[in-house]
């Protein structure tokens, strides 16, 4: 068990959580019969540089069936994520943490790592925003639509 006081009213009380790893599990998205792909879709922001999202005016178009399972779509993904208002304030926790496992490509963070990225996102919001990180844990162990859950350390 790790120890922090991260996001708490009183910086001098100590939360118990394990500090283990979390990734979007693209198996669990099979087996749901749901598109990983189209989960990135909805999330590029069709004003940036990317391929996907250059010129683009009026709504986001539909998905097109020919780019199911594009390696463009994750190309895109990863320029818009760079964006800074790819993770704002007004999303839910649950949705700002899908987002930063995209950033990082969906590979396995540490819960106190996700921790630290909604600081630096929502450091203007700390005081309506909680980053509790026993809280946060009970969340990402719970059944999600975002199927994050926990992950094996990855191999260095």
């Amino acid at each position: 068990m790790v120890q922090a006081a991260i996001g708490q009213a009183d910086p001098e009380v100590e939360v118990q959580f394990d500090d283990c790893y979390y990734h979007i599990d693209l198996a669990q998205f099979e087996r749901d019969g749901a598109s990983y792909e189209f989960m990135i879709w909805q999330r590029l922001c069709w004003e940036g540089s990317c391929t996907l999202c250059k010129n683009r005016t009026g709504p986001k178009p539909v998905m097109p069936v020919k780019m199911r399972n594009s390696k463009s779509i994750f190309a895109a993904i990863k320029q818009c994520a760079k964006q800074d208002n790819f993770i704002l304030p007004k999303i839910s926790t649950s949705e700002a943490v899908f987002r930063i496992l995209l950033r990082n490509g969906n590979e396995p963070m540490r819960l106190s790592q996700i921790i630290d990225e909604l600081l630096v996102s929502w450091e203007e919001v700390l005081s309506y925003k909680t980053t509790n990180p026993a809280s946060l844990q009970q969340m990402l162990d719970s059944e999600n639509e975002y199927r994050i859950s926990r992950a094996e350390a990855p191999s260095e």
